[in-house]
C-alpha cells in the first residue's frame, strides 16, 4: 500500500461566500454562522491541521469574516507552531491598517489572484469591476507591511498569451512566488476556456524561461505532467553531457522537480467550510469529514486517498505512462472531462513509451568499436 507523504499542502476554505463572480467558481452562499460557534469550530480545525505539521498551510474563503475573526484564527494557527498564509478573495478590500494588524498578530504570506495584465483581462475571469485596482492596491501595501507575497494565475484561452506582461507586472512589487494554475473546468461555459493538451505542452518552456529568469519561484498547480517536462529535460541536458563513465545524477533534481508542481493526489489536501476533506480544490468526491473521523486518519487510511495514491489505479494513457509515478495526471480534470477520477489527463500530450535519445558519447564509443 502507498504510504502517505508527509507533511502535505493543506488548504482550508473557511467560508463559501463570495462576492466576486469568478467564471469558473461554484461557491454559494450559505447562511452565517455564530461568531462563537464558528470560531469554535475553527480552532478544533486547526487542532487537527497541527497534527499533520504541513508543510504548507493556506487559509482561504475569509472574505466574508470580520477582520477580527480572522485575526483570532491567524493567532491560534501560530500557538499551535503553524505559519498560515492568507488567500485573499479577488473582491477583497483589504486596507492598510487590516494588512498590518494581521501582521502585527502573526501573519507572514498573503495570496492575490491577478489573471491579466490589464484590468480587461482580469475581469474577464472575475468578473467585478475595481478588482483588478484594488488588487495591486492590496498587494503593494501587504509588501510594504513586509509580508511575502504569491501571486497566483488561472491560465486560460484568455490570458495564456499574457504571461509575460503579468510577469512583468509583477516583478516590481517583490513577490515570492507565482502560482500557475491550469483551468480545471467546473462548469459548462468554463471547458472552452480550458486549453487543449498541445498548448499546455508548447506552453511549459515558457513557463520554464519565466522560472529560470525570474527571482521569484514558479509553481504549476493543476498539471502534474510540467514534472515529466522538466525531468525529461533535464534527463536530456544531462545525458547530452554525459559520458560513458559519469552519468547524470537525477536524483539531485528530483525533489526540486517535484515540487515545481501540485496535484491532486498526493501531498494534498483540501478542507471545506463544512469539514469535508478532499484530495484537491476541484476534485469534488469527499474522503471524510473531520467533524466525525479524525483528519490524519482520513488523509493517510481512507479509501479515495488510498486509491489515488497507487498508480496501479491509472487507466489510459497515464496509466501505461513511464511518469506515472512522478506525475499522475490531474485526477481532478480526468473527473470533470471524463467522469472518471482515473482516466488519463486530458491536458498532457505525452505519449507513453518515447525513448530518451542515447548520450552522443555512447553513440561515438559504438561506432568506434
Amino acid at each position: 500500500m502507498p504510504v502517505c507523504e508527509a507533511h502535505p499542502i493543506v488548504m482550508w476554505e473557511l467560508t463559501r461566500p463570495c462576492d466576486a463572480h469568478c467564471r469558473n467558481c461554484t461557491a454559494g452562499a450559505p447562511a452565517r454562522q455564530d461568531s462563537k460557534e464558528m470560531l469554535q469550530e475553527a480552532y478544533r480545525t486547526v487542532d487537527q491541521i497541527a497534527s499533520l505539521t504541513p508543510r504548507e498551510f493556506i487559509i482561504a474563503g475569509a472574505g466574508a469574516l470580520d477582520p477580527e475573526e480572522v485575526v483570532r484564527i491567524i493567532q491560534y494557527a501560530r500557538h499551535h507552531d503553524l505559519d498560515p498564509a492568507l488567500a485573499v478573495s479577488p473582491s477583497s478590500k483589504l486596507t492598510a491598517e487590516d494588512i498590518g494588524r494581521l501582521v502585527r498578530h502573526g501573519l507572514t504570506r498573503i495570496v492575490f489572484s491577478i489573471e491579466g495584465s490589464t484590468p480587461r483581462t482580469h475581469y474577464r475571469v472575475h468578473g467585478v469591476a475595481g478588482t483588478f485596482e484594488s488588487t495591486l492596491r492590496s498587494l503593494r501595501r501587504a509588501r510594504e507591511a513586509g509580508l511575502a507575497v504569491e501571486v497566483s494565475t488561472t491560465i486560460t484561452r484568455g490570458n495564456v498569451h499574457d504571461l509575460a506582461g503579468i510577469a512583468d507586472l509583477i516583478r516590481p512589487v517583490g513577490i515570492s512566488r507565482w502560482n500557475l494554475r491550469f483551468l480545471i473546468p467546473m462548469t459548462a461555459s468554463a471547458r472552452s476556456e480550458m486549453l487543449v493538451a498541445g498548448e499546455a505542452e508548447d506552453l511549459f518552456p515558457t513557463i520554464d524561461e519565466i522560472r529560470q529568469r525570474e527571482s521569484f519561484a514558479v509553481r504549476v498547480i493543476g498539471a502534474p505532467h510540467y514534472r515529466r517536462y522538466r525531468l525529461q529535460r533535464a534527463l536530456e541536458a544531462g545525458i547530452d553531457h554525459a559520458t560513458v563513465r559519469q552519468w547524470p545524477r537525477v536524483s539531485d533534481t528530483q525533489r526540486e522537480v517535484m515540487d515545481s508542481a501540485v496535484d491532486d493526489a498526493r501531498g494534498f489536501l483540501f478542507i471545506t467550510h463544512a469539514g469535508d476533506v478532499r484530495a484537491g480544490e476541484f476534485l469534488l468526491f469527499s474522503a471524510g469529514n473531520l467533524r466525525y473521523r479524525p483528519l490524519d486518519a482520513i488523509y493517510c487510511s481512507s479509501d479515495l486517498f488510498v486509491a489515488l495514491r497507487d498508480p496501479d489505479n491509472l487507466k489510459g494513457r497515464c496509466g501505461r505512462c513511464e511518469f506515472r509515478h512522478i506525475c499522475g495526471g490531474s485526477r481532478a480534470r480526468a473527473l470533470a472531462i471524463k467522469d472518471n477520477i482515473f482516466a488519463d489527463d486530458p491536458l498532457c500530450a505525452y505519449q507513453p513509451g518515447n525513448l530518451l535519445p542515447i548520450p552522443t558519447a555512447l553513440r561515438q564509443t559504438e561506432v568506434s568499436s
